[in-house]
């Protein structure tokens, strides 16, 4: 290995300077992935990894992918064709798959899909409706070596890092499974017959994907980041009780909650220098930091509050006792409860560690490029997040809306619209099964609602698979709203009444995205087991803005915790997408000219940015 990272080392001397900050583009799945603040407490470490780089030369572009494995991040349309896009050489690449590639059902972990779908077309056997699944002999490896080398030929510097371990706690340790290693459980095919409940020594390593990642890293001459034995060590210094307690999401093993993300990058920051990756360019903070070190809002809407979290930290704090004084500038404000906003706010630490959540709310009366700062002071020590934004007014829209009723199974896709938009309902291995009048909202009882079950491709219902832990990008209930061809439509809200029946295992995420090749996905809500027949009125801020002849999705993504079988349901009631529709450029009116109309290159094109989106030269939008 150690030949293997000189190599790389030396291949990078050789290379050309490159212009311009270099990028670390980060592609895996849930437990890297970026997460809005507002919806959940799940944290993805790669949101975290960014404050531990010279932000003057190195950004972070986190491109993780709740339920992605390795095939499914590497043939869907959104994901890795448009992370090489994003890609100029000289950038580095931190791949990090395994959670997903295992296999959503454990009565078949370790399988292959596409050798498992053969298997049922042969045996008469229902396909499979999740397409998870590779082996870590064969297609693991094979997608691990596909993501090298177009990497590479884009002069882009790939590195593999195991993935982080599952807290699952036996016996004074974590369990194989936990560190990927299927050895104990898992299932194969050999000579056109299936085996299940398989076990190999401990010894042997062949059904590793961590393994099987470090044997392609030596092949491949790439640098290997152990990221699971380093969280194996990590979960262990604090205890099961403790490492879940503080960590992890409550009721989660998998996903990380914002101080273990961050322990997480820190962690992985620390190996990356150690391996002499881009290591003048990693500070591992021994006083109080902040985590993101910048907030970009983006486009925002006057009236509409937006808040984002900063995380304060510290490590073997000197003095041990002290106060952190916290000021907002503009109109921003601040809290440490999410609750009580004020321009100011203090927190205090003991014991020489500092872990504390700042809330900040941007509320912006005007329209116009903001620029305004959150300063944090602590004795002799002050520094500052800066906290960007581009605001639009809302000022002289046409209203725009697409409702859809679902009062019963036979009209459950039919959409009443308002305004000059289109809009419809369509559903991918999921069926509307009926209705029961079952349902309360803690006011009203006996509210009648869809059921809708899981499916496979013909629509026939389907068992739920076994042991799933996050959304199946291929399974949802889609409600699409597209603009016209000459306006713009800003998202003023999205809302919905959602439910569980016969379960309280449901677990859904509403994801929105763009396109047919669904693009620039963000998760806008989640709920990990839903309480059984109780109504969820949701009622959703996005900041989202559908450029003229672009469609809007918003997905809801059901799956179902920890059993199989059949006759468990998600439930919709009263979807409605709503928003404001304007002519292109209308709504920037106090903007800077300079932000109007920008050029420059990128990735070899001319790219034109008006009022904060992206147009190529015939002037379609770049996402």
């Amino acid at each position: 290995m150690k030949k293997a990272l000189t190599f790389f080392l030396a291949a990078m001397m050789s290379l050309p300077m490159v212009q311009g900050a270099i990028k670390v583009h980060t592609i895996g799945d849930s437990t890297m992935a970026e997460y809005d603040e507002s919806t959940t407490d799940k944290r993805g470490w790669c949101m975290f990894l960014g404050s531990f780089f010279d932000a003057d030369n190195v950004t972070v572009n986190n491109r993780g992918k709740s339920g992605a494995d390795t095939r499914g991040f590497y043939t869907g349309a959104a994901y890795w064709p448009s992370v090489k896009n994003q890609m100029s050489a000289g950038d580095y690449l931190l791949i990090q798959f395994a959670h997903n590639d295992e296999g959503a059902d454990s009565n078949l972990s370790g399988l292959d899909h596409d050798e498992y779908a053969a298997y049922c077309a042969e045996h008469g056997l229902p396909a499979p409706t999740d397409e998870r699944g590779t082996n870590p002999k064969t297609t693991y490896r094979d997608f691990l070596r596909k993501f090298i080398d177009e990497a590479r030929a884009l002069g882009v510097n790939p590195v593999l890092v195991a993935p982080i371990c599952r807290a699952y706690f036996a016996s004074g340790d974590i369990k194989r499974n936990g560190r990927h290693d299927l050895g104990d459980k898992f299932a194969k095919i050999e000579n056109g017959v299936l085996y299940q409940n398989q076990s190999v020594p401990a010894s042997d390593l062949s059904m590793s994907y961590v393994e099987a990642m470090r044997i392609v890293a030596e092949e491949k001459n790439v640098p290997f980041i152990d990221l699971t034995q380093a969280t194996r060590e990590l979960f262990l210094s604090y205890g099961e009780t403790q490492c879940l307690n503080l960590l992890f999401c409550t009721g989660d093993k998998t996903h990380t909650n914002a101080m273990g993300g961050n322990l997480i990058a820190r962690k992985a920051a620390e190996l990356l220098k150690a391996a002499g990756i881009l290591a003048d360019y990693i500070d591992i903070p021994e006083s109080i930091s902040a985590s993101p070190t910048s907030i970009v809002l983006g486009e925002i809407y006057t009236g509409v509050a937006q808040n984002k979290e900063i995380l304060l930290t510290g490590y073997g704090l000197n003095p041990e006792t002290g106060t952190v004084s916290i000021e907002a500038t503009g109109e921003l404000t601040v809290s440490i409860d999410k609750e009580s906003f004020a321009k100011t706010a203090s927190v205090n630490y003991t014991g020489g560690s500092l872990f504390q959540k700042i809330y900040v709310r941007a509320l912006y009366t005007e329209a116009g490029e903001k620029s305004d700062k959150v300063v944090f002071t602590c004795g002799s020590t002050s520094f500052e997040v800066p906290v960007t934004a581009n605001v639009i007014s809302l000022d002289g829209g046409s209203a725009v809306s697409a409702t859809w009723a679902i009062e019963d199974k036979a009209k459950a896709t039919e959409v009443v619209v308002e305004g000059p938009v289109s809009a419809e309902m369509t559903l991918s291995l999921m069926t509307a099964w009926d209705a029961k009048a079952e349902f309360s909202d803690g006011e009203t009882e006996n509210i009648s609602m869809v059921r809708f079950h899981n499916a496979d491709a013909s629509g026939a219902k389907v068992n739920w698979p076994t042991d799933e832990i996050d959304e199946n990008a291929s399974r949802y209930i889609d409600f699409s709203l597209t603009a016209p061809s000459t306006l713009d439509v800003r998202i003023t809200g999205i809302s919905l009444d959602i439910a569980a029946h016969s379960t309280s295992a449901m677990c859904y995420h509403i994801n929105t995205g763009f396109g047919d090749d669904f693009t620039d996905v963000k998760t806008i809500a989640e709920k990990v087991n839903m309480t059984n027949k109780t109504i969820e009125h949701l009622n959703l801020t996005p900041m989202l803005s559908v450029k003229r002849g672009e469609t809007l999705h918003v997905r809801v993504l059901p799956w179902h915790q920890n059993s199989s079988g059949s006759g468990k349901y998600i439930c919709l009631k009263n979807v409605k997408i709503e928003g404001q529709a304007f002519e292109p450029g209308q709504g920037f009116e106090n903007t800077k000219d300079s932000l109007q109309s920008e050029k420059r290159i990128e990735n070899g094109q001319l790219v034109i940015i008006k009022n904060g989106v992206k147009y190529n030269a015939q002037g379609a939008v770049i996402r």
